[in-house]
């Protein structure tokens, strides 16, 4: 069994299928065909299914997965020691986002990072947050910037970085804008808001429950720049957080009866010590604080 036959087979589950996964390593798929088959024969055991399309795991694949991934960490920690010796840092780091994050901040850290440490290449993953959790904490990802309306996985450390109350944003001379809006005064209106398992919808769905209605949404999009394009053409009224408003000519007023607040946080396995995600997540941390 070979480190590069267990990269491979993550590989495969991570990113869906065979061919992606030759494409993210720059690698011939048949290449890793042959190295998976080659390390089933020397298991005994199938890891996957290959469909027309996509694969996924066997009993023994998934019983497998994890023990993969931490061997995969057990050497990359020791590279980072070595590299630590000559104070250098190396490797791969991967970055969950929330979709279509452009928060200056965020941005500024990811560039500082890359110009700080031009050894470690960072791969970028959007995701609805309740993903991003998900897979920060069965280390399919590094560390991740979440939205959340609540607590998040236990094994995740967290770094809370805004926490803003929902509001509705219009365009300027709608009948809600500036208006103390109500979540009841959104019953005749065509509502856009981002999708389920983000931290802005669940804190909408959850403001609604609390007074008894609800939480209807005529449009969902995962980004909000598209989202509030759509509202400046009259479209309907976006429920997001008050300050995606900015640098734009709508109106946003803070929904006075939604309880719940969204909030973005960063997050990162309690018990991740690789050098290059630590420092990743320091730099951000400073960055959007």
């Amino acid at each position: 069994m070979e480190i590069g036959q267990l990269r491979y087979f993550v590989a495969v589950v991570d990113h869906g299928s065979f061919t992606a996964a030759a494409q993210r390593l720059h690698v011939s798929q048949s290449g890793i065909s042959a190295q998976l088959a080659k390390l089933e024969r020397e298991l005994g055991h199938d890891l996957l299914v290959r469909g027309p399309r996509n694969v996924r795991l066997t009993h023994a694949g998934e019983t497998l997965l994890p023990r993969a991934r931490d061997a995969i960490r057990a050497i990359e920690g020791v590279r980072q020691s070595a590299d630590e010796l000559s104070d250098l840092i190396h490797g791969h780091v991967r970055l969950g986002m929330i979709a279509g994050c452009t928060i200056p901040g965020f941005l500024d850290a990811v560039a500082a990072f890359h110009r700080e440490h031009p050894g470690v290449s960072v791969e970028l993953v959007e995701d609805t947050s309740d993903r991003l959790q998900q897979r920060t904490s069965a280390g399919e990802l590094d560390l991740a910037l979440i939205s959340h309306a609540g607590p998040v996985i236990d094994d995740l450390a967290t770094a809370s970085v805004s926490d803003e109350r929902l509001a509705v944003i219009t365009p300027a001379g709608h009948r809600l804008a500036g208006a103390e809006p109500r979540l009841g005064d959104l019953h005749d209106e065509t509502v856009l808001c981002i999708p389920p398992g983000t931290g802005i919808r669940t804190a909408f769905e959850q403001s609604c429950a609390r007074i008894g209605i609800e939480a209807r949404v005529d449009l969902s999009g995962s980004n909000p720049e598209t989202l509030l394009g759509l509202t400046a053409r009259g479209l309907g009224v976006c429920v997001l957080a008050e300050s995606m408003a900015r640098g734009t000519e709508l109106v946003a007023t803070t929904i006075v009866d939604a309880e719940v607040r969204a909030g973005l946080a960063l997050v990162i396995r309690a018990d991740d010590r690789q050098r290059a995600t630590r420092r990743l997540y320091d730099l951000l941390r400073s960055s959007l604080s």
